[in-house]
């Protein structure tokens, strides 16, 4: 590459010097013009070293950029879809989990707290028994002194059925005697109706057989009778 000056020196061979290096017109005429053509081949702006040229874009290559652009685009949707449904995927999957962490905790509550439902059934004949002897002692007799061995009796079977009543309260059995109560279906169970003018239509007037509760649940219906309308 020759710089600026060394052209311009160049240029300024004086054509003469050409001629006298000829040896005929013609031939100094056609080396002039082959001199003429070597410098306009270095007339052009030389290309700083260390720069590389730039390429003028074409329309091949603005469609090739479009297409990367638009592949790219595509890519990146189908990326945000499969990641909005992973996400969709987690949330349903914590809250299933926690669905069934609240059904297990649930499911082990009622398990221990109505796990005993069996082997309670069996001991309410036995409260029945209890309580049916009780009510077979003469009012006078538990009062009266009249017969001091049945009503030591009377006194041993009341303190018998008063601390079961307290070990089945213990574990979340309730007696429930419901006379005078409202009727209620999900803790009562109708047998008769009966008249009775000192209360209103649909209270419990006689109790047959006493209920019991587990906790939250009817364990046994209490067996009464109920109020009939007035007519």
């Amino acid at each position: 590459m020759f710089s600026n000056s060394l052209l311009c020196r160049t240029r300024a061979l004086p054509v003469r010097r050409l001629a006298l290096q000829a040896p005929t017109v013609r031939d100094a005429m056609a080396q002039g013009c082959r001199h003429m053509s070597w410098l306009r081949g270095f007339s052009s702006t030389p290309v700083e070293e260390g720069k590389p040229a730039v390429e003028e874009p074409t329309a091949a290559g603005d469609a090739a950029e479009r297409e990367d652009v638009a592949a790219l685009k595509a890519k990146l949707a189908e990326t945000e879809e499969k990641l909005k449904q992973r996400h969709d995927q987690l949330l349903r999957a914590v809250a299933d989990a926690d669905n069934i962490r609240k059904r297990t905790a649930v499911e082990v509550d009622n398990a221990h707290k109505y796990s005993i439902g069996g082997f309670a059934k069996t001991l309410l004949e036995v409260a029945d028994n209890l309580e049916r002897a009780l009510e077979l002692v003469p009012e006078s007799v538990r009062s009266g002194a009249e017969n001091p061995p049945l009503r030591a009796l009377y006194e041993g079977v009341k303190l018998t059925d008063e601390q079961l009543v307290k070990s089945f309260a213990s574990v979340g059995l309730v007696r429930v005697n419901p006379l005078g109560e409202k009727f209620d279906p999900n803790l009562h169970e109708a047998l008769f109706e009966m008249p009775d003018p000192t209360k209103e239509a649909g209270m419990v007037g006689n109790v047959m057989s006493v209920g019991y509760k587990l906790h939250d649940r009817c364990l046994r219906s209490a067996k009464v009778g109920v109020v009939k309308n007035k007519k």
